[in-house]
């Protein structure tokens, strides 16, 4: 038995001469049709990108962002409970009838 970097060295040495004897493939149909079916999808760079195309792109972009913002919100809304009380809105519209009528500066 050789030392390991002599057997290293034999192996990438026969490693080298099996990748160079490899042929290479040869075209078949498969290999066209895949390749006129990426020419066909290819997009059209003569007309340029049209209004609609941007915005689509944009809108697909923005959405995701969009959703999560108004997500947040209303999970804010209702977590710290924007909505006023209903006792509030009693206690406020009581006070003011009494406070105009009992004012001693009114009248």
């Amino acid at each position: 038995m050789g030392s390991p970097k002599d057997e290293r060295e034999r192996l990438e040495a026969a490693l080298a001469a099996a990748y160079r004897s490899r042929g290479v493939p040869e075209p078949g149909e498969e290999w066209e049709s895949q390749v006129i079916r990426g020419v066909r999808n290819l997009p059209d760079q003569v007309g340029g990108a049209s209004l609609t195309d941007l915005f689509g792109s944009l809108f697909w972009r923005v959405c995701p962002v969009a959703c999560a913002i108004i997500i947040f919100l209303a999970v804010a809304v209702f977590r710290y409970d924007a909505a006023p009380k209903q006792d509030l809105v009693q206690m406020m519209t009581d006070d003011t009838v009494e406070t105009v009528l009992l004012d001693p500066y009114n009248g």
